[in-house]
């Protein structure tokens, strides 16, 4: 039975978010190991500042430091960011998030090393992978998301923050390899298995609505959600904001793969009913599936290059940081001018263009076919 705890909290008061914290801790029966040093794995996808709800508030992260080095000698906060993986970029998202302020504890460090070693993953879609070196160097591993909608994944949450070990540009590559929704889903699902966190703590008490990871809106939720097992974390998130199994990709390949069984989900604290959210926006499937197996694949192909959504660039709004450029992992954006614009014909709609935009200047749109279809 995978119990997960819903706590509520409406501040960033961080003594407020530290009690609900202790409660939820409690509620799960969770010990803490004997550890020398843990890895506290935040959500910092970008230069965002906390009341953004782009990256995990540092109410959170600070709560779950004073918890931990009651228990632990050393701990390192530690994330790999979209886009390159470099010593000067950690260092502007540290500032910019609010996490700098917590060098000030004396057990606590921010991770500056760039370096990265090679995991091999026994029964994956991916036979190894590169994760951050203080993943390597510590003892367990304590994961921080943010419960925000996404674009490709339509919700993001525990699981697919672990993401953020794989470093930098290695990022880009997977979604070039891994084109199809599932076999991207499977492949987050790996990472987690191999990573295996002692503890997934979610800061749902500011979410994200609408165009996520990073374009959407901040929604006031008031929760923390605790658990040991991310994926029942992120089925229980998941139902508070009105997601079903079906509607969210990760969790459909985790059923499939008898990951996730609602019946072995033990709910402590608040209840699904108590704190639900009728209205939470959340972004449509980008991928159409209704043509598979009902028509030939080549115009199953054509009709879903027709209907799946695509990023348009609003270059009035483009501050020609080049972003999109870098991160884009088919190469299927230049800069013109100091603006951004995209080849459709190489692009294969995984968004991250959109996700780590900070001018915002990326939208998703859909084609009037699409909509008809919907309507």
């Amino acid at each position: 039975m995978h119990r997960v705890a819903i706590v509520r909290c409406k501040t960033y008061n961080v003594e407020d978010v530290k009690e609900a914290l202790e409660k939820g801790i409690n509620l799960l029966q969770f010990k803490f190991p004997k550890l020398n040093k843990v890895l506290l794995k935040p959500n910092l996808l970008m230069k965002k500042r906390p009341d953004e709800a782009v990256t995990t508030h540092p109410s959170v992260v600070e709560a779950t430091v004073k918890i931990a080095q009651e228990k632990v000698d050393r701990i390192v906060i530690a994330d790999s960011p979209g886009g390159p993986y470099t010593k000067r970029r950690l260092e502007a998202i540290y500032q910019t998030s609010g996490l700098k302020e917590l060098e000030k504890y004396e057990k606590v460090s921010l991770n500056y090393d760039v370096s990265f070693k090679e995991a091999q993953l026994e029964k994956s879609i991916l036979k190894k992978i590169s994760f951050i070196s203080p993943y390597f160097e510590s003892d367990a591993l304590i994961n921080l998301s943010k419960l925000k909608t996404h674009r490709m994944a339509v919700y993001t949450g525990a699981v697919k923050n672990l993401f953020g070990l794989v470093p930098g540009g290695q990022k880009a590559e997977l979604h070039f390899r891994l084109q199809e929704v599932d076999k991207f889903m499977e492949m987050l699902l790996d990472i987690y298995s191999a990573t295996k966190p002692i503890l997934n703590i979610m800061d749902a008490i500011v979410g994200m609505e609408g165009e996520g990871p990073s374009a959407g809106k901040p929604r006031n939720l008031g929760l923390l959600l605790i658990s040991q097992d991310a994926i029942a974390l992120d089925y229980v998130a998941c139902r508070i904001i009105g997601l079903e199994i079906k509607d969210v990709p990760l969790l459909n390949v985790a059923k499939s793969k008898g990951l996730l069984n609602p019946d072995d989900i033990e709910i402590v604290g608040e209840q699904i009913d108590d704190v639900n959210v009728e209205d939470f926006k959340v972004p449509l499937r980008p991928e159409i599936s209704f043509v598979r197996g009902r028509a030939p694949s080549f115009i199953a192909n054509v009709i879903n290059e027709l209907l799946t959504p695509k990023p348009v660039f609003d270059r009035n709004a483009c501050i020609g940081c080049a972003e999109c450029f870098n991160a884009c992992p088919a190469q299927a954006i230049e800069m013109k001018s100091r603006k951004a614009y995209v080849d459709l014909k190489k692009c294969i709609r995984c968004y991250c263009c959109h996700e780590l935009c900070p001018a915002k200047a990326i939208m998703i749109k859909r084609s009037f076919l699409f909509e008809k279809i919907l309507k």
